[in-house]
């Protein structure tokens, strides 16, 4: 199933290993690096029977340390401000960790209509349905990975004043499903993405084995993104210093996110030169002078 095919509570259901997703982590500024840093720890929740083998082969088998491990909930949080890139870079890392694995498997997507219309038991069903079909996908063999995306919004701390009945029941099955994920001895990992940290509940943080900040890239990611997106247009040095300091934070202001370079100020610049000219380095800088970054979202309490 291709990308945005997804059916009932999952938006997205995608055979992995894909050349699309490898493709996109390629054009991911910052994901390699990332990846490396990230990729042993992910696979210590995904990989049971190679970590069993590697502990016969150097440790004499470390009951300890695999029970240890084996404690572990296969759950990742990925956390931080909109636009800086923690979904693609799930996405991204489910394909990376099939790729490690040498493992066919899946990638699903829960989609936010799982909170459904508010009838009594319907949020908690259809998440119980995503998991199921997690589970189904998984077997016996294969790897999945199913991200949660907007995960405060199923995930919230069931302590609020304003939390409803309904939606309480709600977290309590994804917490459920969580536990029930160590079961299958590595072969689901779930990673929640949220933009508020601190409305995520405490008892699903706990549970969390990685937990991953996204911040607003740096200037030096902001240079390689703009290299990366403005190839095959002629930019020259200084215009580019321009560009990076332009979209940097200051006076109070945040930068500009990955998605705000991307989706917003290089169409906005190519608008004003399509389709009589060339793009120029002072269409990106009028652009920029036109737009306002995303505003930094408060990863606070609801």
């Amino acid at each position: 199933m291709s990308p945005g095919e997804g059916q009932g509570a999952l938006e997205l259901k995608l055979e992995i290993p894909d050349e699309t997703l490898a493709d996109r982590a390629g054009r991911l500024v910052g994901f390699d690096a990332r990846f490396r840093r990230l990729g042993a720890q992910l696979r210590l929740l995904a990989d049971a029977d190679g970590l069993r083998a590697w502990a016969r082969r150097y440790h004499d088998g470390a009951p300890g340390l695999l029970g240890a491990i084996a404690d572990r909930y296969p759950l990742a949080i990925f956390h931080g401000d909109v636009g800086t890139g923690k979904t693609a870079s799930a996405e991204a890392a489910a394909d990376g960790l099939a790729r490690m694995l040498g493992s066919d498997g899946f990638l699903l997507k829960l989609s936010t209509r799982v909170r459904g219309v508010g009838h009594v038991g319907e949020m908690s069903t259809l998440i119980g349905d995503a998991f199921a079909e997690a589970v189904e996908l998984a077997g016996r063999t294969r790897f999945v990975t199913l991200i949660i995306d907007e995960g405060d919004a199923l995930a919230f701390n069931r302590g609020a004043e304003r939390a409803h009945h309904e939606d309480r029941v709600g977290v309590n099955t994804v917490i459920q499903k969580i536990d029930d994920a160590r079961r299958l001895n590595g072969r689901l990992l779930i990673v929640l993405c949220t933009n508020r940290f601190g409305a995520l509940d405490p008892a699903v943080i706990r549970r969390a084995a990685l937990i991953e900040e996204f911040d607003r890239p740096s200037e030096q990611e902001r240079r390689e993104l703009f290299r990366a997106t403005l190839r095959g247009v002629d930019i020259a040095d200084h215009a580019l210093d321009d560009l990076v300091a332009a979209t940097g934070p200051r006076d109070g202001r945040p930068g500009y996110t990955y998605s705000d370079v991307q989706t917003r100020l290089v169409p906005a610049a190519v608008a004003r030169a399509f389709a009589e000219r060339a793009l120029t380095a002072e269409d990106l800088l009028a652009a920029c002078a036109e737009l306002e970054p995303s505003p930094a979202m408060d990863e606070g309490k609801a």
